[in-house]
């Protein structure tokens, strides 16, 4: 079993965050997409307006790499939105453990701590979105107590971009 601590992430994480996001990313066949940086994050999710909330996993002192400074191994990224239904919710927006270190409790400590944190907050729930073809992450999601809505309840996600974003806020 796999040793790691979870922890909230901190400005000085955020080159091993962008990391990761880029693992993901490849992961998801999907690295053309990442279009921001470092001090984006830092800015972000440390500076005066926080958008994100970010807890990572890093391994205990035996694996720390040979400047001492630990190596994230994972992290959990969300941000808090309100539901008209119900009130305050979560937007998980990655849950990503590096393929070593999966299957050995680091995803799920992960998910409890940003379930305990969203409780403290009065979330009433956590909503994230997974791709179809990721069934080892559907089947995770399925362990941990998640719902499929589009199945259960036919709810679509859908994304406007920012070409289309500007288009409709051009609009005479």
């Amino acid at each position: 079993m796999a040793q790691f601590s979870i922890r909230l992430a901190t400005s000085t994480d955020c080159e091993e965050i962008m990391r990761l996001i880029k693992e993901l990313a490849e992961h998801d066949k999907m690295a053309h997409t990442v279009e921001i940086d470092a001090e984006v994050l830092r800015r972000d999710g440390f500076g005066d307006e926080k958008w994100f909330t970010c807890l990572v996993a890093e391994p205990v002192p035996a694996e720390k790499t040979e400047s001492d400074t630990p190596k994230l191994i994972g992290h959990a990224f969300w941000f808090y939105t309100f539901r008209t239904e119900y009130g305050r919710s979560m937007y998980i927006e990655d849950l990503y453990v590096q393929e070593h270190y999966r299957r050995k409790g680091v995803g799920r400590a992960l998910w409890r701590e940003a379930a305990k944190i969203g409780l403290g907050k009065g979330c009433r729930n956590i909503v994230w979105s997974c791709l179809s073809w990721n069934k080892l992450a559907i089947c995770f999601y399925d362990r941990i107590g998640g719902n499929d809505v589009t199945v259960k309840e036919d709810w679509h996600t859908f994304r406007m971009d920012y070409a289309e974003m500007k288009k409709i806020a051009d609009e005479a």
